[in-house]
């Protein structure tokens, strides 16, 4: 195959633009209205799930995150959670996830009838990893920060990996935003 016959993503990986297609009709938006609302659940649920975690296996270290976070203005912290939200989504999940999978997709589809499947879960793995490693730096004066990091964010990053191949882009997104305004916008203004 040339590089001009090459479609990125591969066909087969099933990406698709749900929110997108939403907006071209009423039914389409009916019908996208149960993964926005499946995708604020996960996001509220993980947020709370990470901190309960937290506390459990870490001594509860994000505490004094959250309660830093509290000191700044409303303000910043939802600039704050729109940009974390939509940056992270793009890179960990569209950029990341998508090449991570689209190349094991390519080494494996010929080989097996179960490449797309392969590729995704492996893709959404591997990022969810990376993705905890990338927020090491937010406690790294706290026991073991690199284990909670992987472990807490890596679980936030399995969700979201979850709803983008699964319910797109925007469902990660959206989860995303919902996590982390639990924690940046509730929880800071209540520790």
């Amino acid at each position: 195959m040339s590089i001009r016959g090459m479609h990125w993503p591969p066909f087969g990986l099933g990406l698709g633009t749900p929110a997108n297609l939403a907006l071209l009709s009423a039914e389409r938006r009916r019908r996208y209205l149960p993964t926005a609302l499946l995708a604020v659940l996960s996001g509220v649920l993980a947020a709370l799930t990470l901190v309960a975690l937290d506390h459990l296996l870490f001594a509860g270290a994000s505490v004094q995150r959250i309660r830093a976070l509290g000191q700044l203005s409303w303000l910043q912290r939802a600039e704050i959670v729109v940009f974390s939200a939509t940056t992270e989504e793009i890179v960990y999940r569209l950029v990341l996830a998508t090449a991570i999978s689209a190349l094991i997709f390519l080494a494996l589809r010929k080989r097996t009838s179960h490449a797309a499947a392969i590729a995704m879960w492996v893709s959404i793995v591997v990022a969810a990893l990376l993705f905890g490693l990338a927020h090491v730096a937010n406690l790294r004066n706290v026991p073991h920060p690199y284990a909670r990091a992987i472990v807490l964010n890596g679980i936030a990053g399995l969700v979201l990996g979850y709803l983008y191949w699964f319910r797109g882009l925007e469902a990660a997104i959206i989860a995303h935003l919902a996590a982390d305004a639990t924690i940046y916008l509730i929880l800071a203004s209540l520790i």
